[in-house]
């Protein structure tokens, strides 16, 4: 899937104005207050005649709203450090645009370029008329893929088994959370990979949008109704993606072009030899990662059903009972009363825990490191949901010798898959 787009817009040579002074110094810019743009100002005076002189005219960056989620814009009025020509900066994730999510979603840039250019063109048509959208360039494009994983917790161990793995130029970048791991530095010009899951993310857009909409936001509104799809709810569960980042820099050391109707034409060129090229980026910025996968092997934790059972053995309703009183209106007599409460689940997290420790440290450490009297406890009560004090003694040596898999069998990318049977392809006329 093309998940973003970032790209730059110069404007017109007709829309721009060239200084100069005696020193030979150029500098280009555009009459801001032409283009029919919000603008802020860094200085604001008073004239003393009851009015202000502005300066230091700008455009901020901004979400344009669009039918779903917002695109960011920025307007760049004059030449600076290495900008050479003033011009416009977009950055959108077409998927989004076209169908209200990027859970999958098409890989043309082409439909992904018109539609950015199509809202950017309705928003701000004084702008859009002193841009030469033609030399349009792409500055970078993220190419994702996902591989299915049989659980959450199998995704989360996944996750945090990738952190750390480093291979050629592919180096972990070390500011890893939960749910996500990075590659590659923040400033590369070159190409970023990340890993994470979607299934978390997905739930935090939906909770985003719940509260844009109750703002009154019809955009949000209309996103909110395709995220809480439960087919797409139920297909973004359990998913990584991994995220490929390919810069223009990247590009043009492939002789591959980075002006974005150029590139539309090379991507479509190469579609008529049955070769994706989103994929082609793809597999090519994560082939080094996948190698050094090579050999490497996680431990699969799959203790849910011993916790459920020891949940429902030693779980304790919770409650209260309220004291027996006397009305004083009428001196009836009202008997206590069950206040229903939260399930008391302590006593089977703890001897979970105990579990665990067995599992991870072995029989004799987990017994130093409390009381006789207490782990045995502990043990009989485990073995009361059905496992033997042998398995026990045996937990740990069996579970790295069954639980230890290649992490090769997880990360398995089919191609053929990406998207749900029920998928159709969205269209920039319908976006």
């Amino acid at each position: 899937m093309l998940d973003k787009i970032h790209m730059f817009i110069p404007f017109r040579v007709e829309a721009i104005t060239v200084h100069g002074d005696d020193a030979g110094h150029h500098s280009l810019s555009v009459d801001l207050e032409s283009l029919g743009i919000p603008l802020r100002a860094t200085s604001v005076l008073a004239d003393g005649k009851g009015g202000y002189i502005v300066e230091d005219l700008s455009h901020a960056w901004e979400s344009l709203p669009t039918s779903f989620t917002p695109m960011a814009v920025k307007v760049f009025h004059q030449s600076l450090g290495k900008r050479m020509n003033p011009g416009v900066e977009l950055k959108a994730s077409p998927a989004k645009l076209l169908q209200g999510h990027n859970v999958f979603g098409p890989t043309s840039i082409r439909m992904g370029g018109e539609v950015m250019l199509k809202w950017l063109a309705g928003s701000y048509p004084e702008l859009f008329a002193q841009l030469d959208w033609q030399s349009a360039q792409v500055y970078n494009i993220d190419c994702t893929f996902s591989a299915r994983l049989p659980d959450e917790r199998t995704a989360l161990q996944l996750i945090q088994a990738l952190r750390g793995v480093s291979n050629g130029q592919t180096r972990n970048r070390g500011d890893d959370y939960q749910t996500t791991a990075y590659w590659g530095s923040k400033e590369t010009r070159l190409r970023k990979l990340k890993a994470y899951l979607k299934g978390p993310e997905f739930r935090g857009e939906i909770d985003k949008a719940v509260k844009a909409a109750r703002g009154g936001n019809l955009s949000a509104r209309r996103t909110l109704a395709v995220l809480q799809n439960p087919d797409l709810l139920a297909w973004a569960d359990n998913l990584i993606r991994l995220e490929a980042t390919v810069m223009h820099r990247w590009l043009d050391r492939r002789n591959i072009p980075s002006k974005l109707w150029a590139l539309c034409d090379y991507q479509e060129h190469l579609a008529t030899q049955g070769i994706c090229f989103i994929q082609w980026c793809w597999e090519q910025v994560t082939k080094e990662l996948f190698a050094a996968f090579e050999g490497i092997s996680m431990r699969v934790i799959n203790d849910e059903k011993v916790l459920a059972a020891l949940k429902e053995k030693f779980a304790k309703p919770g409650g209260r009972w309220t004291k027996a009183k006397t009305c004083k209106s009428t001196g009836v007599q009202i008997p206590p009363v069950f206040v229903a409460g939260p399930v008391n689940e302590s006593v089977a997290l703890n001897l979970f825990r105990t579990y665990r420790s067995i599992k991870d440290y072995g029989w004799q450490e987990t017994m130093d490191s409390m009381s006789r009297r207490t782990f045995y406890d502990h043990v009989g009560k485990i073995c009361e949901c059905g496992l033997s004090k042998a398995a026990l003694q045996k937990l740990k040596q069996d579970d790295h010798k069954n639980n230890v898999v290649p992490i090769l069998r997880f990360l398995q990318v089919d191609f053929s898959a990406q998207r749900p049977s029920w998928y159709q392809e969205p269209s920039v006329e319908a976006a």
